[in-house]
């Protein structure tokens, strides 16, 4: 069975930029991620609220560009934080010692209030 194609779909939500993800990153569709991510990540004192809810697979590249996401944001005085992140992908970021600096809450109100 085929695979659903990605889709980064981003909205603005007051003042927070809102990405939410649905399907897999893998290599078939990494750069389509890289492409809609690098101006959310490029911009000055950013919040992002990434939702992965519907985020199928994460392959190692596209963890390593979260991280470079997540740090780029940092830098710039922005924040970004993941929700609906799944229980299995949880587990290999904490095993990659990246779940304790990425920022993962479970619901979208956690998100917004962290954010807001």
């Amino acid at each position: 069975m085929a695979s659903k194609a990605l889709q980064v779909l981003v909205s603005q939500e007051g003042k927070i930029t809102v990405v939410r993800l649905c399907g897999p990153v893998d290599s078939e569709y990494i750069d389509r991620f890289k492409e809609r991510m690098d101006p959310v990540a490029g911009t000055a004192g950013v919040l992002v609220l990434l939702d992965c809810t519907e985020l199928t697979y994460l392959n190692s590249r596209a963890i390593g560009l979260l991280l470079k996401y997540y740090r780029q944001i940092a830098f710039s005085r922005g924040r970004i934080v993941l929700v609906g992140v799944d229980r299995k992908l949880v587990r290999t970021l904490d095993l990659l010692h990246i779940g304790k600096e990425l920022p993962i809450v479970n619901s979208r109100e956690e998100a917004m209030a962290l954010l807001g």
